[in-house]
């Protein structure tokens, strides 16, 4: 006993309207547009080191993380409450064939926009051990007091 199974040709298959478009030649652009929007990272700039950025009832401190990177290729700006800080990891030349490496080279950018005002002539920096520590005071006016309720 044979049993009839209807096989299915080509032209019955169901077709999608996305069929049409094909992704293929865009996929590699499309992945490095993508990675540029969600990185947030301006044009030209390699990295965004890592970080913490901490608030007492004082000051915030930055501490960002740049081993191997000389003070003299770190630019620091404050404007407003914006803080940004730019600078390069240079890469060293050495004798042979490098045949691995993880390191991370080339610019970085950092940037953090606080929430309160700054005195900006008493904002310092420290490069040690590789950590960039940022501290900036708060401006007298915007140091939170503690307010009896009567």
């Amino acid at each position: 006993m044979t049993t009839n199974t209807p096989s299915r040709s080509p032209e019955l298959r169901r077709r999608t309207p996305w069929e049409e478009f094909s992704l293929a030649p865009w996929s590699h652009r499309m992945r490095e547009l993508m990675e540029d929007v969600f990185q947030g990272l301006p044009a030209g700039v390699d990295f965004a080191p890592g970080g913490e950025l901490q608030e007492t009832d004082d000051a915030f401190t930055v501490e960002l993380d740049l081993p191997g990177v000389d003070k003299k290729d770190i630019n620091i700006e404050m404007s407003d409450r914006r803080l940004t800080v730019r600078g390069e990891r240079v890469v060293k030349e050495k004798e042979g064939v490098m045949r691995h490496s993880t390191r991370v080279t080339g610019t970085f950018s950092y940037e953090a926009i606080l929430p309160c005002p700054i005195d900006e002539a008493k904002v310092s920096a420290a490069l040690s051990e590789g950590v960039l520590t940022i501290t900036m005071p708060k401006a007298s006016e915007a140091k939170s007091t503690h307010i009896t309720v009567k």
